[in-house]
């Protein structure tokens, strides 16, 4: 048994971008199959149908965005590339400029920093290389998700069948709930999306920024990411905008995250139930634990898994009880 045990773990840590690839799928063919569903209900079609116009109206809607913003988008994302550069420059030569900087560098002159950086390093590369996982396996998680939206019954079932005898009940509950409140979870992270960077574009636009669709575009897609997103976007804005001068910069960090929080603290709680909150220090621990396991993907999809996880306990404390 020790034995089994310590060749299923070793296993499992060797499949790990498997196991985040199969989660993205299912995660993706949940919002699939929930989108799907009003319009075989509504039409009376059948789900095979429902989600290949699903498929269709997500690309038609992205190829007219592109073809009626693409190039100003591509743009101002050029100009980000251009100010973000600049942009530290500009911070290298204020700290030079000041007494306090030209004290530190004449401080840490003779000092080697390649050992304090090498750690630095090795999280870039880490970050890069998972980025270039993800690329690599869109395309598995995408084919994953069609099969599992058109017809999860077959790998539930599955699943449920080869469960203990006296649990397979707490598992289809827990297939069941975990699928409900996931399905509604993606459904606030829809309206969040579109929220924050509406607002953050519109801010920035009439506060003269540069880029500000660029960067609403980025405020938005961060805002999926509780926490650490914003902050990230917060901190984008302002360096992109630090070209323009240092009130512009303010100014930027200033909107981003006022759009922040009016979603984040006024407008998602109104939209959440009961059964979606979820406590912020269960979140920011499981985005810290996915994010060391799996990278960047572990951290996009912490929320959703403890969403998941929640349900399972949900089903265990209710059990005993």
């Amino acid at each position: 048994m020790v034995l089994v045990i310590c060749v299923g773990a070793i296993a499992l840590w060797r499949l790990t971008e498997a196991i985040i690839a199969a989660f993205a799928s299912v995660v993706i063919a949940v919002a699939w199959r929930g989108a799907a569903r009003p319009i075989a209900e509504q039409f009376k079609i059948s789900t095979p149908l429902s989600l290949l116009a699903v498929a269709i109206t997500v690309i038609s809607c992205v190829g007219l965005a592109t073809m009626l913003f693409g190039s100003h988008l591509l743009k101002q994302y050029d100009d980000l590339a251009q100010d973000i550069p600049a942009a530290v420059a500009v911070i290298k030569e204020g700290v030079e400029a000041h007494p306090w900087g030209r004290f530190l560098e004449h401080f840490v002159a003779g000092v080697d920093i390649s050992k304090a950086t090498a750690p630095i390093a090795m999280h870039i590369a880490s970050f890069i290389g998972s980025l270039g996982h993800v690329l690599g396996y869109t395309a598995f998680i995408l084919l994953g998700s069609a099969y599992l939206a058109v017809d999860p019954h077959r790998y539930v079932d599955g699943l449920i069948a080869i469960a203990p005898e006296n649990r397979k009940n707490d598992v289809a509950r827990f297939f069941d709930r975990s699928g409900t409140k996931l399905r509604r979870w993606l459904s606030l992270q829809l309206y969040v999306v579109a929220l924050n960077a509406g607002m953050a574009g519109v801010g920035l636009w009439l506060s003269g920024v540069d880029a500000p669709f660029a960067l609403a575009t980025i405020s938005g897609a961060l805002a999926f990411v509780p926490y650490f997103g914003s902050i990230v976007a917060i901190f984008i804005g302002a360096l992109a905008a630090l070209p323009q001068g240092l009130s512009f910069a303010f100014l930027a960090a200033g909107v981003i995250g006022a759009a922040s929080f009016v979603e984040g603290y006024l407008i998602t709680p109104y939209l959440q139930s009961e059964a979606l909150v979820l406590p912020p220090v269960t979140i920011l621990f499981f985005m810290l634990a996915l994010g060391t396991l799996f990278g960047v993907m572990g951290v996009v999809l912490a929320v959703p898994a403890t969403v998941v996880l929640a349900s399972g306990f949900e089903i265990l404390t209710e059990k005993k009880s």
